[in-house]
């Protein structure tokens, strides 16, 4: 969980146990490593649960929309480049280092 300004929140859920290298009141800045993506939960693949979220009780807070600055939605077979947008529930998406 980080604590992006008052009532916005981060959850970065499934990461790996014992893969996070970010510590209770570290700083984060853009481009940080916080761990290693796992594969907990009920799922086949290893992947990552974010959230935004109004408060840090991740079972009983409001989410808040996210726009990300950048990253590939798959389209019409191939990956296409987008830009301050929201993906869709349905998006298959990917991020660029």
């Amino acid at each position: 969980m980080i604590k992006h300004s008052n009532n916005v929140y981060m959850a970065f859920a499934h990461l790996q146990k014992d893969s996070i290298v970010v510590n209770i009141n570290d700083k984060v800045k853009k481009g940080s490593i916080l761990g290693k993506v796992g594969h907990s939960g009920n799922s086949s693949f290893p992947h990552l649960h974010f959230q935004l979220m109004d408060s840090n009780d991740i079972a009983n807070s409001q989410g808040i929309p996210c726009v990300f600055e950048e990253y590939e939605i798959y389209r019409n077979n191939k990956w296409e480049r987008v830009y301050n947008q929201m993906p869709s529930d349905t998006d298959r998406i990917r991020f660029i280092k």
